[in-house]
């Protein structure tokens, strides 16, 4: 169970982080383009006022029908971690790109350049260690999610979080012994993420 749960969540997390990434960037791109961010706000820290069970739960009503069953499908836990994790992505990807075009594109477009291009070519490159952060972050959150995870998780894919669960309730110190390895190693790679995390530069845009 052990390195079938390390391999499953480093796949897992990094699946979630990419769909955090690419929602939570187009979102972001909206709010730095003049959207009403109040309203976008709101709803996108919506996952973080609602326990992770009843988002699971939810995930559960929403994809129990065709052409959306995804009931035995291993894309529904990153989908699920991947809520989770938007908040994060936008909350850190929105004020650089704010900052950036405020200071970038606004120039780029008084030269003449498209929308567009304004964005492609001066906004987004100047938030690259932004997005890069957000990536990593949105890994983290991803990794050790459980409550949406315990609830959508199948039995022959268990995660790092929810194997140490199942193990904990196995009686025996065999099963405490292999709970203890995984939470180190859970350790080990979220300290790994966050060290890459402090490496990042995110420059002169993008602070928060």
């Amino acid at each position: 169970m052990a390195n079938a749960a390390i391999w499953t969540s480093v796949r897992t997390a990094a699946i979630a982080a990419v769909i955090a990434l690419a929602i939570g960037g187009l979102v972001s791109i909206g709010i730095a383009l003049g959207a009403r961010s109040r309203g976008v706000w709101a709803v996108v820290a919506v996952p973080l006022g609602v326990s992770a069970v009843t988002l699971g739960f939810g995930y559960v009503v929403a994809f129990d029908t065709s052409p959306l069953d995804l009931r035995g499908s291993p894309w529904l836990v990153p989908l699920a971690q991947a809520l989770v994790a938007m908040p994060f992505v936008v909350r850190i990807v929105a004020p650089a790109l704010a900052a950036a075009h405020a200071s970038l594109g606004e120039s780029a477009a008084a030269l003449g350049a498209s929308p567009w291009r304004a964005l492609r070519d001066a906004t987004l490159p100047a938030c690259a260690g932004a997005v890069r952060t957000a990536a990593l972050f949105a890994f983290v959150v991803a990794l050790g999610e459980f409550g949406a995870t315990a609830f959508l998780a199948r039995a022959d894919s268990p995660t790092i979080p929810v194997a140490i669960a199942r193990l904990l309730g196995q009686p025996g110190s065999a099963s405490i012994g292999q709970a203890s390895a995984l939470a180190v190693i859970l350790m080990v790679l979220t300290a790994g993420a966050a060290l890459a995390i402090g490496r990042v530069r995110i420059g002169s845009f993008g602070r928060i």
